[in-house]
C-alpha cells in the first residue's frame, strides 16, 4: 500500500513539473515576441511577475507612442463576450471620434462577433468579393467608401479571413482584435503589419 501512495505521488509530482515546464516555455516565447516588437516600435514592454510558484502567468503588455499615436498590445483579463476565449487586443488613436464601423470575418463567429455592433446596419462596399468574405456594421457608408480603396479592401478581406480577427472603429480608437496569444514569429509580424496599415487607415480618415 505504501509503494502504491508513493508511486502516486512522485506520478502527481511529475504531472505538475511537466505543466510548469510548458508553461514556463510558452510564456517564455509570448515574452520573447512582444520584447521584438517592442523594440522594433520603440515601445515600453511590462512583463508581470508569475504567481502560485509559476502556475499563474499573466501576459505580457506593450505600449507608448507610435507614429504619434498613443498605441497598446495586451490580452485582456477576461475572455470574448466574457467567455474563456483568449483574445490579444491591439489599440491605435484615431483622432476623429466621430467615426464608427465594425469589420470581421462573415460567418457564424462573425454574425457572434457583431452582437455588440449597436445597431449598425450591414455596409456594402461594391467589392463583391469583400462583401462577401467580411461582415461590416456602419452608419458611416459614404465615409467609409472615401477612405478604403480597393487595395485597402482587398488587404483587410485576406487580413480579417486569415487571422479571423476583428476591427473595431469607434470613441476615437481602432481596435483590432484576435483569438488566441502573440506566440511565434508569424503571428508577431501579423500584428506588424496591422499596426502599419491601421496607422495607415487613421492618416487616410484624418486627412
Amino acid at each position: 500500500m505504501g509503494t502504491e501512495i508513493a508511486f502516486i505521488i512522485a506520478l502527481a509530482v511529475a504531472v505538475a513539473a511537466t505543466f510548469w515546464l510548458i508553461l514556463r516555455s510558452a510564456s517564455d516565447k509570448i515574452i520573447t515576441q512582444y520584447r521584438i516588437i517592442s523594440e522594433k516600435l520603440n515601445l515600453e514592454v511590462t512583463i508581470p511577475e508569475s504567481k502560485l510558484l509559476g502556475f499563474v502567468r499573466n501576459e505580457p503588455a506593450s505600449y507608448g507612442i507610435y507614429r504619434g499615436r498613443e498605441l497598446s498590445l495586451s490580452v485582456p483579463g477576461k475572455g470574448l463576450q466574457n467567455t474563456r476565449q483568449i483574445e490579444t487586443v491591439l489599440k491605435i488613436e484615431l483622432k476623429n471620434p466621430d467615426l464608427r464601423a465594425q469589420f470581421t470575418a462573415a460567418g457564424i463567429i462573425g454574425r457572434f462577433k457583431q452582437r455588440d455592433s449597436g445597431g449598425m446596419t450591414r455596409w456594402q462596399s461594391g467589392d463583391a468579393s469583400f462583401d462577401q468574405a467580411i461582415d461590416v456594421r456602419s452608419n458611416h457608408g459614404q465615409q467609409l467608401k472615401a477612405i478604403l480603396g480597393k487595395k485597402a479592401l482587398n488587404w483587410l478581406r485576406r487580413s480579417l479571413k486569415n487571422s479571423k480577427g476583428s476591427l473595431y472603429i469607434g470613441n476615437g480608437t481602432l481596435v483590432y482584435t484576435e483569438l488566441g496569444l502573440i506566440s511565434n514569429e508569424a503571428v508577431r509580424q501579423r500584428f506588424e503589419e496591422m499596426i502599419e496599415f491601421l496607422c495607415d487607415l487613421a492618416e487616410t480618415v484624418e486627412a
